[in-house]
């Protein structure tokens, strides 16, 4: 295995030592700009859209006026509503529970907890005409461009189309009497002259192969050991998702075999997670999609060092590494074969990637057969999205009421509570899939938008949130909706042996159906309670401290088991929740051309943490890179002064 030649470790090591520069405030009168690549050049000079399902036919952001006269109807019928009281919507809707409930793969979403009457469900669902939300959905199926900043696919959906080894689940979730049509799901798809079903097929069927010699033992370390241990050394969606996926389905676990995430560049992440290993057993997994990533190329030095340490030859680490990624040239260099890589295209985005080989983590814990269930949990999903109607579609809706919490309660976040400790990681996948995705302050021409994008979202596993932070749900001065998302816990019995870890066998807790119950019981009367809230008992001296005003919005997603399947259509259900909310606002879910800005200036800063600078100023450079603010010097000469005294003790 040839040494570190691709993976990039920091950016170009320029002379920017601090220098004096009084001046500071006339080097910073302009912003910092980052020199653009010819190919973004040529991407962002194309300022307008493309027209879905037309791909190439420029068009005007609202040639008709549609969208604006929508989005006004909307924000008109939204700020009539901020006094309303939901529970008072039960009695003058009859049927509000029908039209605002609905099932999907085998999840159950009940929208009714909102401040969303009828009226405004109706004006939501022609901003939804406006927007050409259904046009959009079916471009992204269709294989066009519909990433305008870089000129890619969105393709995420492509990875869990069935191709003989997963079934689909739920069948076309569209309502009775609809006529069929093509199905844009499965029918032929190629991206220039690359033809995605097959390059998805065999990438799974090589997935297949090497986790089923690694859990069966085939597949050893160097020295002849069974791997034990799996380490993803990875970053952002090269980490949220396997790490959720695994967690949610630990209990499908191979009995030998443990997976850990190495994430932070932060080395006591390394070192406190390096006790626990031996190298002889140990298996990384660099996942890397631009195969650039500082952190990951970082720690993946790491731990190569730390194997040829512990006594494997590096003639064999490749028994040690695999990588993943969409830059297989840097795999190469980096010393990995092509048997040892396993690829993914660049119209798969990192935060939408779980389904490709960055679920390779996944595959290994739980098995190719509990994947593939995974994969067809989210296929069902994708079908219900593509062919229901807007008005019963559940990730449409779920973007709806979110648009409209937004509107009706300005400033708010979005709360996960996921009553589960096995979805322990769901509110991180959730927060970068949404705010990375959405939090955009341009639309798709690069004009400014007049309204809020991306609200912050957060959040922990009940019932413990309920003891952080729901006092401030229930009597705060600012509104925070909330999703609660609720498995039906089997509480560890009756559980088939196919679903048990291999070997397994359910633990003896007589206990643990009291405590499924009041798990769910805590579920139901948390949004049941802030929207109800309480009054004061007459004459009570703490009654002003102890009513709860009730009226905060909630929606509840109820999954029947937490299984692989339903798994997998719960995330894409939220997927396809943040793509229309963009599509709605108008901006381009899939760049995040604001990760960049952070990454450049650090990749500046990090020579002026040197032994050897003068700590009290900072220079342009040699990059011609602005001088830093009196704060970031401060910060600089403190830090120094801190290692100073550290050498000198």
């Amino acid at each position: 295995m040839r040494p570190t030649a691709g993976l990039r470790t920091a950016g170009t090591q320029r002379d920017c030592r601090p220098r004096s520069c009084p001046n500071w405030r006339a080097a910073r009168s302009r912003r910092y700009t980052s020199p653009a690549t010819s190919e973004s050049e040529r991407t962002l000079k194309r300022r307008q859209e493309t027209e879905p399902g037309n791909p190439g036919q420029p068009r005007s952001p609202d040639p008709d006026g549609a969208w604006q006269a929508a989005w006004t109807a909307v924000e008109r019928q939204a700020a009539a509503c901020r006094a309303l009281r939901i529970d008072g919507l039960f009695d003058s809707e009859p049927e509000r529970l029908d039209r605002f409930c609905v099932e999907a793969a085998g999840l159950w979403l009940d929208l009714s907890r909102n401040r969303l009457p009828e009226s405004g469900l109706d004006a939501l669902l022609a901003l939804v005409d406006a927007a050409g939300v259904p046009a959009w959905r079916d471009a992204m199926f269709a294989g066009h461009a519909i990433n305008g900043t870089e000129g890619r696919p969105a393709l995420h959906v492509a990875l869990r189309c069935p191709h003989g080894r997963h079934r689909d689940v739920a069948g076309p979730a569209v309502d009775a009497g609809t006529q069929p049509r093509p199905d844009p799901l499965t029918a032929p798809l190629k991206v220039g002259d690359e033809d995605i079903r097959a390059v998805v097929r065999n990438t799974l069927d090589r997935m297949r192969a090497f986790a089923e010699a690694v859990r069966d033992g085939a597949w050893r370390g160097a020295t002849g050991r069974p791997i034990t241990d799996i380490v993803n050394v990875g970053i952002g969606g090269s980490h949220l998702g396997p790490e959720l996926a695994c967690g949610a389905l630990a209990s499908l676990g191979h009995p030998r075999l443990r997976t850990h995430f190495l994430s932070n560049v932060d080395p006591d992440a390394w070192q406190r997670l390096a006790r626990e290993l031996d190298p002889a057993s140990t298996l990384a997994i660099v996942a890397s999609k631009s195969w650039r990533t500082q952190e990951t190329a970082m720690n993946a030095l790491a731990v190569r060092e730390w194997l040829l340490a512990g006594g494997v030859p590096e003639d064999g680490l490749h028994r040690h590494f695999v990588g993943v990624t969409a830059n297989v040239a840097g795999a190469r260099a980096f010393g990995l074969s092509d048997d040892t890589i396993f690829p993914f295209g660049d119209w798969v985005g990192g935060r939408y990637s779980l389904w490709s080989a960055i679920g390779l983590p996944v595959m290994l814990q739980i098995g190719s057969g509990a994947f593939d269930a995974l994969l067809a949990g989210a296929h069902a999903m994708d079908r219900h999205f593509a062919d229901a109607p807007p008005a019963r579609n559940a990730p449409i809706l779920l973007a709806l009421v979110s648009l409209w919490n937004g509107l009706v309660h300005p400033g708010c976040t979005e709360v996960i509570a996921p009553y589960s400790d096995a979805l322990a990681r769901l509110p991180a996948w959730l927060q970068q899939l949404q705010m990375e995705s959405n939090g955009k302050r341009v639309d798709r021409h690069g004009n400014p938008v007049a309204y809020d994008t991306a609200p912050a979202c957060w959040g922990e596993p009940g019932t413990g949130a309920q003891h952080s932070f729901f006092q401030a749900l229930h009597q705060g001065t600012r509104i925070h909706p909330i999703d609660f998302v609720v498995p039906v816990p089997d509480a560890g019995l009756g559980k088939a042996a196919s679903e048990r870890p291999e070997g397994g066998a359910p633990l003896a807790d007589s206990g643990a159906p009291s405590r499924a119950a009041t798990l769910l019981a805590n579920a139901i009367a948390q949004a049941e309670a802030l929207m109800r809230g309480r009054e004061p008992a007459p004459g009570d001296p703490l009654g002003p401290h102890r009513e709860c005003p009730g009226n905060r919005p909630s929606n509840t997603i109820l999954l029947d088991a937490l299984t692989p399947a339903s798994l997998g259509a719960l995330l894409a259900l939220y997927e396809h929740k943040t793509v229309t909310l963009g599509w709605l606002w108008r901006i381009d879910s899939f760049d995040q051309w604001g990760v960049e800005l952070g990454k450049t200036l650090a990749a500046r800063i990090e020579p002026l943490l040197a032994d050897d600078g003068a700590p009290d100023a900072a220079s342009e450079g040699a990059s011609g890179v602005a001088a830093l603010s009196p704060p970031s010097l401060a910060l600089l000469a403190r830090i120094r002064a801190i290692r100073a005294r550290r050498r000198q003790g």
